[in-house]
């Protein structure tokens, strides 16, 4: 027995099985007649099969009308003259939630509308299927008994199954008229407007490009049956050598890493899949077709599994299917990586690693289902000055390849094929924010002091060479997280020194005397390149990452100093340590740090005129105890992104959770405040590196609290420096403190009112 034979498949050949269903589609959609004739056909078909007393077609007109195209068992003259409106009557209901209805007696239900003209009096179970298309509702499939009965879970899936194929043949055009096919393409062509989550401020009118595009366009059923199965063995067989290629260039792979890629290839091989595969071909369908439907049924386990095992080698199979729909096509990733010019990038989720792959005077605008604005992917665009909205599942799903598309990362809006006065209207915001950086730009050169005469020292947060002109542009005062493992994950193999040597001398050129923070390579977690051999862990966030790795590693981070001590040569030298979580690490990580200050002396090459080294304080455990971590280095950055999600045990890479606590608690507040309090007694500066401090109202709370030094995205030091020059800090600190002690979620709405109240300026 195969490994996928431990999932319930409740379709097999035989009998009245979806199979035999497909066929019989088939054989009707290959006989040359008049589009009516082949839609009765359908129906008649599906409720032979389906052992229904009435089968029904409804499809969306443009005004989003229901129109009754086909039956069997109503009155024949109902036929192209019932229609209901969007959500009237159980049709409506089925269309406007996009989600199956079955009703053992259809007139009990609240919807139900009696329409006299079709000839229903006499029926009572229902089953309703949204026929869907690039996430539009384009019609509605309808089954009907006479008795009161409930459709079981096979008979659901297998009129979703058939659901599939109709909108497949409807966008096709292979079944209406060509009149009814270009209102159909109308509705799904219309203009969208979506809300989701603001991540990177700005906003890019450009060409909508899929992180995974979908199949080509194919034909929905095979003209020649033995020769798709052929093809579809051949493309299996290419996926398989893929598959075995991607392994023997990981050969030094071990341990979990090991297995986990080794069930992969058994899946690959798996008979249960591919047998799977060759009946949806026999039925009749494409392989494209037959990857489809094999690969919706996949999820729809997926969807039911509660066992994370299952659901992870569900994914896998997924996958799969993704890369033997690209074997079929002929096409490769590298195929897939090719933007357009101007390009808003949709996807479900993106790693860093994945964003940097492209080529980013391409890439200008990033559109995610999921995503919260801590994500790597979030730090790396927001470096690169690329907008982006996150949770907006219903873009990904209903975009398409070059459609007209806009993000406007401060809202959270997404147009998809905008008309003509959305994107004026966007082109007028577009010169509207330019002149709001005209006016950030005049404040440049004066001094970042708030009304009663506290000075709050503005960085940026950095990661590549082309950051470096902001420092002029924004007037900051230096680079207070200049993030290095960003070279780490573009290349296909792991930096040379010289290489890096290179880029930090660059850096350190272009700040012309101000201070820049290097962060070492801050590798693990979900920041690993493919070269890298990280063993999966089932919580990487709490694993083995940043410090600890590198610690272990001397071979990844000994070069990297070796290139900081030598670009840093004659010059201030500031290096950041990430994670730290324990002052035995800082130890190991100075005793590496002085074996290659001595090598340098040794070989009589030039030092650093001052080498300050930093801990990141990125865990609750390290902040509580800061007061013994202090005395061991000479500078102190608080990562708040990660000390928030270990604060709050809220993954900050999960969808889910993003939306499940504000760092504006009073509690999280109070805890950065006694962080503070402990890096002002031991006498070491401190820096608020998390994006968090890119929101005003954070801001604000953190300079109360007594941060005095605070690194942003470049976009952000404008508008932070123009609040700050209007606030009096000693009356936002006397207002903030008594309300730490508060027991609500979150701040915000009462810094909102004090924003209010005190006239300040907010982005």
């Amino acid at each position: 027995m195969s490994d996928t034979d431990n999932i319930s498949h409740p379709y097999r050949p035989g009998g009245s099985s979806p199979r035999v269903l497909l066929r019989r589609l088939r054989e009707v959609m290959a006989v040359e007649e008049g589009a009516q004739e082949r839609l009765d056909k359908l129906t008649e078909a599906i409720a032979s099969n389906m052992v229904a007393d009435v089968c029904s077609i409804y499809l969306r007109r443009d005004d989003d009308v229901l129109e009754l195209f086909a039956t069997v068992g109503l009155k024949p003259a109902a036929v192209h003259k019932t229609r209901l409106a969007w959500g009237e009557g159980l049709v409506g209901f089925v269309a406007l939630n996009a989600q199956p209805v079955s009703i053992g007696e259809a007139q009990s239900h609240p919807s139900f509308s009696f329409r006299p003209e079709v000839g229903e009096e006499l029926l009572n179970a229902f089953l309703g299927v949204p026929i869907i298309r690039t996430g539009q509702v384009i019609g509605v499939l309808v089954v009907q008994n006479k008795v009161t009965r409930r459709y079981t879970e096979e008979e659901m899936e297998a009129a979703q199954l058939v659901a599939t194929v109709l909108a497949e043949i409807v966008a096709a055009g292979d079944l209406l008229e060509k009149a009814d096919t270009a209102e159909v393409d109308r509705v799904l062509h219309r203009a969208e407007q979506l809300q989701g989550s603001p991540i990177v401020d700005g906003i890019m009118i450009g060409v909508a490009a899929l992180h995974e595009p979908p199949a080509p366009k194919h034909k929905v059923f095979a003209e020649d049956v033995a020769a798709e199965v052929q093809r579809l063995k051949a493309g299996i067989v290419r996926l398989q050598k893929s598959v075995d290629d991607m392994i023997a260039q990981n050969q030094q792979l071990s341990g979990i890493s090991r297995d986990v890629i080794d069930v992969y290839r058994l899946f690959a091989y798996d008979k249960g899949w591919a047998k799977r595969l060759e009946e949806a071909v026999l039925s009749g369908l494409t392989c494209e077709s037959a990857v489809e439907q094999v690969q919706a049924e996949n999820r729809k386990r997926m969807r039911r599994a509660t066992d994370p095992y299952i659901r992870e080698r569900l994914h896998d199979l997924d996958d799969l299917s993704r890369r033997l729909l690209r074997s079929l096509s002929g096409k490769s990733r590298k195929d897939e990586l090719k933007l357009p010019k101007k390009a808003i990038l949709f996807a479900h989720s993106l790693g860093p690693a994945e964003l940097l792959e492209f080529d980013r005077k391409k890439l200008a605008g990033i559109v995610l289902a999921e995503g919260s604005d801590t994500s790597h992917a979030a730090i790396v665009a927001r470096s690169l000055g690329i907008p982006m909205v996150g949770r907006c599942s219903a873009a990904v799903d209903r975009v398409e390849v070059g459609d007209r598309a806009i993000v406007d990362g401060g809202s959270g809006e997404v147009h998809i094929r905008p008309d003509k006065d959305v994107i004026d209207a966007y082109k007028e915001k577009l010169a509207l924010f330019s002149a709001a950086q005209q006016e950030y730009a005049k404040l440049r050169d004066l001094p970042c002091v708030t009304r009663d005469g506290t000075e709050i020292e503005l960085f940026l947060n950095a990661g590549l060479a082309l950051d470096m002109p902001h420092l002029e542009t924004t007037g900051a005062s230096g680079i207070g997280l200049f993030r290095t493992e960003l070279q780490f994950l573009i290349g296909p193999q792991l930096p040379t020194s010289a290489s890096q040597e290179e880029l930090y001398t660059q850096v350190l050129d272009e700040a012309k005397g101000k201070p820049v923070v290097f962060r070492t390579a801050d590798l693990g977690s979900d920041k690993a390149a493919p070269y890298m051999n990280v063993s999966r862990e089932s919580n990487p966030a709490m694993g083995w990452r940043g410090l600890r790795m590198s610690i272990d590693r001397e071979g990844l981070i000994r070069p990297q100093l070796r290139a900081l001590l030598a670009a840093g040569a004659n010059r201030e030298l500031n290096i950041l340590l990430p994670l730290v979580t324990i002052r035995e690490e800082i130890i190991a990580a100075r005793e590496i740090i002085d074996k290659e200050i001595d090598r340098r002396v040794r070989k009589k090459l030039p030092l650093p005129s001052t080498i300050n080294v930093g801990a990141m304080v990125e865990i609750p455990s390290a902040a509580w105890r800061l007061e013994h971590i202090a005395p061991l280095v000479d500078f102190l950055s608080l990562g708040g992104n990660d000390l928030a999600q270990f604060f709050f045990a809220a993954d900050r890479e999960s969808d889910r959770m993003a939306g499940r606590y504000d760092p504006l608690h009073p509690g999280f507040l109070s805890f950065l405040g006694m962080a503070a309090d402990k890096a002002n007694r031991a006498g070491k500066p401190l820096t608020y590196c998390g994006e968090q401090a890119a929101d005003p109202l954070m801001a604000m709370a953190l300079m109360a609290l007594d941060f005095l030094r605070i690194s942003v995205s470049a976009s952000s030091v404008g508008p932070l420096k123009k609040l700050i020059r209007a606030l009096d800090l000693n009356d936002l600190t006397a207002w903030l403190e008594p309300r730490l002690q508060s027991s609500t979620h979150s701040l915000r709405s009462e810094l909102q009112d004090y924003v209010t109240g005190h006239n300040l300026p907010l982005n």
